[in-house]
């Protein structure tokens, strides 16, 4: 099956949740023995570093100056920027030529630049629509735009032949949109790919607990949530490692400079990390950290440090999606600040570990997770 997918970031380096669930997608699609092409339309001001192929398709720098005028929204207003630019129609005509059997979008935003064409075309109202939904965005985005959005987002679902969700309270809303008689939203959860063996030194002395997230606000949120302007509640010569875009969003905070040197001796912040030194963290850490107190889907971050199989201390948000994870040993969920760092103290203090088995944590694994949609793509959509 000749699959085309429509997204708004490159995946040659994916670095966050969305380029990595993406960049998945693609791989087990192709080893499943399908033609699966992934064509990103995105700014290279955000996205600086795709691949010469990804470039082609890149927003041109003419336009870049009006996608990120501070009275438009990236994502939502990208289609509407393109259209009638010779790049629209050059996304088009390439599409033709491929001639795919299932049109797949992942997030909604790209999908106004195809609508007319997949309803007309002679040759593209033959493929199937795919909606891939990484949350429901309408519910996440500016409140100035959520109606927008929210249109947006529900004429793909309405239209889509089939839709695929990360959680089941997502894929429970889809379908309240879709209404009777339709086929009902494919639960594909996120996921991450199994621990590579490997013998890298750890990237830091001492015993450290990890926290790492991109740049995306909500990440900020939990931080300061979880630990407060200092995680002084560590153990003495045990430190807080930060990678990731988070990163800065952390340090630039005046929360964080407040007490600048305080926060020296307690956090390590790291920025973003090569796949090969963010294993070694993985690796080496005595506790995986999960501060997520808001946003919606499902977190990837929460399959890594389940897969990982190191003692995981988490705010109850991050299970959402894995909440039959709470059973398993080594979890530990807290409901409160206070009960969070009571809890990851104990873990960096030796008094709790975890031992979770390799075939416990299979489950969590990208070929596992992605299984209904790969199976889809032989089945509910020929």
């Amino acid at each position: 099956m000749k699959i085309a997918a429509f997204g708004h970031y490159p995946i040659h380096r994916p670095l966050h949740g969305g380029q990595r669930r993406v960049a998945a997608i693609a791989a087990e699609a192709r080893r499943a023995g399908h033609a699966f092409r992934y064509v990103p339309v995105y700014s290279t001001r955000g996205y600086p570093d795709g691949s010469p192929d990804e470039r082609l398709t890149a927003v041109p720098e003419p336009l870049l100056d009006r996608l990120h005028d501070l009275r438009r929204r990236e994502d939502l207003h990208l289609a509407q920027l393109i259209e009638g630019h010779p790049l629209a129609r050059h996304l088009l005509d390439d599409l033709r030529r491929y001639a795919p059997d299932v049109v797949q979008f992942e997030q909604p935003w790209l999908y106004p630049l195809f609508a007319r064409a997949l309803a007309s075309d002679p040759v593209l109202s033959r493929a199937r629509i795919v909606y891939s939904a990484h949350n429901v965005e309408s519910a996440l985005i500016d409140p100035c735009w959520q109606a927008t959005a929210r249109a947006l987002e529900g004429e793909l679902v309405a239209r889509a032949d089939l839709v695929i969700a990360v959680s089941a309270a997502d894929a429970a809303i889809f379908d309240e949109w879709r209404g009777a008689g339709r086929a009902r939203t494919l639960v594909a959860p996120n996921g991450c790919w199994p621990p590579a063996p490997g013998e890298d030194p750890a990237p830091l002395a001492g015993p450290y607990a990890l926290v790492a997230g991109s740049a995306h606000p909500p990440n900020a949120t939990g931080y300061w949530t979880s630990f407060g302007e200092i995680p002084g509640f560590l153990p003495p010569g045990s430190k807080l490692a930060v990678a990731g875009g988070m990163t800065h969003l952390i340090t630039a905070d005046d929360r964080f400079r407040r007490y600048e040197r305080m926060n020296a001796e307690f956090v390590a912040p790291l920025g973003v990390v090569e796949e090969s030194c963010l294993a070694a963290l993985l690796h080496h850490a005595r506790a995986i950290c999960l501060p997520i107190t808001e946003g919606g889907g499902t977190n990837l971050k929460t399959a890594e440090a389940l897969m990982w199989r190191k003692p995981v201390v988490a705010m109850r948000p991050a299970l959402r999606g894995f909440e039959e994870a709470e059973a398993m040993e080594g979890v530990y969920v807290a409901d409160t600040p206070e009960e969070f760092r009571n809890l990851l103290r104990d873990v960096m203090t030796g008094v709790r570990r975890a031992t979770r088995r390799a075939e416990e944590v299979a489950r969590y694994g990208w070929h596992a997770r992605l299984s209904p949609l790969i199976a889809s793509y032989g089945s509910s959509l020929q």
